[in-house]
């Protein structure tokens, strides 16, 4: 009882310095060292006209524009959108290019878009190509892709063309677009990739790389081969371990440049998994990739949350930071600022409050500095939003620091005095147990006396406490094997605790007792068993779909605790069983 009462009032003292900073930041799960936090402001715009996923986003003309993607019910839409004067304009396009290509050309003053399903459901693939011109708000369909693409790329290099590459579950190859009207094959490339990075560098010259898919298990891997435009393809043995995250809802590979093409420098920065789940960044000029080394790692959960979908890198040149969003169940965002001209690269994460009607999809970076995610869906792409976000990482305090703030003088003097009072506490607590404690009572059957001289035998004690934590144990091993609860990404504690009719606290004290491990350790444990289950009885199955089907809220969170359990990602543990 000693130990306990001593514990509760250090864990009570200790949380006193996050108290007096939480104003300023917080911390997150991820490391014993705090990462900068700052609350997001989030202003909701107004609604589009139609609620779209898969679809391209951009500015032009000055004007936010939206073009294609699908809408309920998964049905492509032939349709734009541009915000003029608080108001989206609904216009019409000639194709639907859900998961298509966009490619700004001379400056924004025309669109290129091209590609996407054919189908509903996001099936198949399309050869159609437009021309979207900002200023009049007009299309023009004027010819046909040399491949039928969907979730393809594309980028204009200096000399006006357009080089085009990546397909899903389709052939590929690398193709350019003369700028006019016609659309020619250029050369094959080392594999198909779906969404792949296409940057141009020096010299006229582009590469393009990302991850493929594993064809047995139908799940991306890493792929260290590098493709050229101009010359022969390249390992990077730093992509063999890394996937890069994918451009989904727009496709825009340019949004990570951060170099000066009037020095000659295509430098950009890019967001990864690593094996172990975590993402990196990895700094690209020309041809040379360079993982960056972080302050902090980028937190994977907030609490017991996990924070998943992170998006690719979005670059502001101007302020010499790159941004990736991610989300939580609830509906939160948060953002992942880094300052790329610091080494090693400081990280500030940005969150905000939950959010009602939040579509994942890729932010893009506005005039003034701030970021917009604009529709996108959640779990379905049945039920894409119309709703529209604008996060202000423009106009936030950047004097964050892991230190406690000097404003937070008068908590330690909180804390000095609470410091006192425990001790104070203390003293009296064991002078009292001293007065009430026989000296030779040595043995777990002898006799005592608490502090309120109530005698009981300690046997006694100990049996009932470890009977009632027995028997609890086993009510919760129950809901776990009968009613499967941990098949629920958002499951919590409280929700055993309801369960059960019990305090919270007695749940985790029991699981930690009886199982030596925490809650969220605990739970993993039935996912990873689940999950081998699944792979070792249906082996054609998404890899990232096994980790959602176990419980895991996403990719990420699964392969960190499938590889914690076993040792091995989920695809060498398959590979060896």
């Amino acid at each position: 009882m000693k130990t306990s009462f001593l514990v509760s009032i250090i864990l009570f003292i200790s949380v006193i310095p996050v108290w007096g900073q939480v104003s300023k930041e917080a911390y997150s799960n991820d490391s014993n060292s705090c990462i900068p936090m700052k609350k997001l402001v989030v202003e909701k715009l107004p609604d589009l006209n139609i609620a779209r996923g898969s679809h391209s986003i951009f500015y032009a003309n000055g004007e936010l524009t939206v073009v294609g993607g699908h809408t309920a019910g998964f049905v492509p839409t032939a349709t734009a959108e541009y915000y003029s004067n608080g108001v989206w304009h609904l216009i019409n396009s000639f194709y639907t290019h859900d998961d298509g290509m966009v490619v700004l050309m001379d400056g924004g003053k025309r669109v290129l878009l091209a590609g996407g399903h054919e189908k509903n459901l996001g099936i198949g693939q399309t050869y159609e190509a437009e021309m979207y011109y900002p200023e009049t708000h007009t299309f023009d369909g004027f010819s046909c892709l040399d491949y039928k693409r969907a979730f393809s790329q594309g980028v204009q290099l200096d000399n006006g063309e357009v080089v085009i590459v990546g397909n899903h579950l389709y052939k590929d190859a690398l193709e350019v677009f003369d700028g006019k009207k016609t659309f020619r094959h250029h050369k094959e490339v080392s594999e198909i990739r779906s969404s792949p990075y296409i940057l141009p560098i020096s010299d006229g010259d582009a590469i393009v790389f990302g991850s493929i898919w594993e064809k047995s298990h139908a799940y991306t891997i890493p792929y260290d081969t590098v493709d050229r435009l101009k010359g022969g393809s390249f390992r990077v043995p730093l992509l063999g371990n890394l996937v890069p995250i994918m451009y989904n809802e727009n496709n825009h590979a340019n949004q990570s440049f951060i170099g000066d093409k009037e020095t000659d420098d295509y430098s950009y920065i890019i967001a990864a998994v690593n094996d172990s789940g975590d993402i990196v960044f990895v700094h690209i000029k020309d041809t040379v990739f360079t993982q960056i080394p972080t302050t902090h790692p980028v937190p994977y959960t907030i609490g017991s949350a996990p924070i998943y979908n992170w998006s690719p890198t979005i670059a502001d040149p101007r302020v010499h930071k790159i941004y990736t969003v991610g989300f939580e169940s609830t509906g939160r965002i948060y953002v992942v600022a880094l300052e790329y001209d610091k080494h090693p690269a400081p990280l500030t994460l940005y969150y905000s409050d939950p959010i009602k009607d939040l579509g994942y999809a890729t932010p893009i970076l506005t005039p003034d500095g701030n970021l917009v995610i604009v529709g996108g869906i959640t779990t379905s792409n049945f039920t894409p939003y119309s709703t529209v976000w604008l996060l202000r990482v423009g106009e936030q305090d950047e004097t964050l620091a892991c230190e406690a703030p000097e404003s937070n003088a008068e908590v330690w003097w909180v804390l000095l005095g609470l410091l006192i009072a425990a001790a104070i506490i203390i003293v009296v607590w064991k002078k009292c147990c001293r007065q009430h404690t026989p000296v030779e009572n040595h043995t777990t059957t002898d006799k005592v006396q608490n502090c309120n001289n109530t005698e009981t035998k300690r046997t006694e004690n100990i049996t009932e406490t470890e009977n009632n934590d027995g028997e609890l144990m086993e009510r919760i091993r129950q809901l776990m094997e009968t009613d499967q609860l941990y098949l629920k990404p958002d499951l919590q504690v409280a929700n055993i605790a309801d369960a059960l009719g019990i305090h919270r606290n007695a749940v985790s004290a029991c699981i930690n007792s009886q199982q030596g491990c925490t809650f969220s350790q605990y739970i993993n444990q039935y996912r990873v068993s689940h999950a081998k289950r699944l792979l070792r009885e249906a082996p054609d199955t998404k890899i990232s779909a096994v980790g959602l089907d176990s419980g895991f809220a996403n990719e990420r969170s699964f392969f960190r605790a499938f590889k914690m359990a076993t040792g091995k990602t989920p695809r060498e543990w398959m590979n060896e069983s």
